[in-house]
């Protein structure tokens, strides 16, 4: 019985090893430099048979934070019935071979009401304080799928940390919702239109807390975000595909719009001059773009800037505010700061 039970130990952890190396599948070596689980979304429990994220339909590690995503896999080409709707590369909602291996997400962007669906996974590791963290993903606009028409694009394909879960255990249209917070760690402000393309977004941030959680999707209400509707037929929204997503303290171990990524902190110097009147920002790529966000997400200035600029901000109350910067090759960065009276 004793090495009966032995022999059982040492077959579960031999599995348990293979699956370390699994959640890696999308990385060259298998060590835990992406913070992320499953992060090209192949392993899974079964292959998806509906649409909506279901319990025992999604991938490994992964789930619905907020109304009914998607997970799509090759491998529901060898099912019947439903599979359509969810196959990669011919399903409900587009025509896409996915980024890397046979498998990715989708979620409504956009939809009126601040409907947006939402996705989510714990982190390997909780982030440290202090940390700067390396983040890419790719994103593809879904449009003039087999069964649903989503003919919007729109901006704020994001990834935002968070210290607790919110898993969605309710159905489309029942809460309690992930409300919008008009703020994300890595985020991206134009409208992307590719259909035919993935679009890499990365970005550098520096945690303020031990985040424990990942969540992919749009963090801006509909007052916050940009869309346009690409041609004149019925459509009920923004969708937009996810994969290949990447967190690492590791510079270069997640792929980097810009090649080697910058923080905010070594690149651009934000400063509140003439006794807390003026913002003050030096040492910004020509072609960069700003977003200033208070603690409570209202917008309080847009402006493109190159070198330097200082903008009025003398009638803003005193507080913690969120700087966001565009680089003109696409890069985002976040930094905090505060003005005082």
């Amino acid at each position: 019985m004793l090495l009966r039970a032995l022999n059982g130990w040492w077959r579960r952890a031999a599995k348990k090893l293979a699956l370390c190396c699994l959640l890696f599948i999308a990385l060259p070596r298998c060590e835990a430099q992406n913070l992320v689980p499953n992060p090209s979304f192949e392993v899974t429990d079964t292959c998806p048979y509906s649409y909506g994220f279901n319990v025992g339909d999604r991938p490994l590690f992964w789930n619905r934070w907020d109304q009914s995503p998607e997970y799509f896999n090759a491998c529901a080409g060898d099912l019947g019935g439903i599979d359509s709707l969810v196959d990669v590369p011919w399903n409900g909602f587009t025509w896409q071979y996915a980024h890397d291996g046979d498998a990715y997400v989708g979620m409504a962007l956009y939809l009126d009401d601040d409907f947006h669906e939402l996705v989510g996974a714990p982190l390997l590791q909780d982030l440290v304080v202090g940390q700067t963290y390396y983040v890419s993903y790719w994103v593809n606009l879904a449009t003039e799928g087999n069964y649903w028409w989503t003919r919007w694009a729109c901006n704020n394909q994001g990834i935002l940390f968070t210290m607790d879960e919110h898993i969605w255990s309710g159905n489309t249209g029942s809460g309690p919702e992930f409300s919008p917070r008009n703020y994300a760690q890595v985020n991206h402000p134009s409208i992307i239109t590719d259909t035919a393309d993935w679009t890499l977004v990365s970005g550098s941030f520096v945690a303020d807390s031990a985040y424990r959680y990942i969540v992919l999707g749009n963090f801006f209400d509909d007052a916050h975000t940009d869309t346009v509707h690409l041609n004149a037929q019925p459509s009920w929204g923004a969708y937009y595909l996810y994969d290949a997503i990447c967190v690492s303290p590791t510079q270069g171990e997640c792929p980097m719009a810009t090649g080697l990524p910058e923080s905010i902190d070594g690149s651009i110097l934000v400063n509140i001059t003439g006794g807390g009147q003026w913002l003050q920002l030096d040492g910004a790529a020509t072609g960069s773009k700003t977003w200033v966000y208070d603690a409570g997400g209202r917008l309080m200035a847009q402006f493109a800037f190159s070198g330097s600029s200082t903008q009025p901000i003398g009638n803003w109350p005193p507080g913690v505010y969120v700087l966001q910067v565009q680089g003109g090759d696409g890069t985002v960065w976040h930094k905090k700061f505060v003005v005082m009276r």
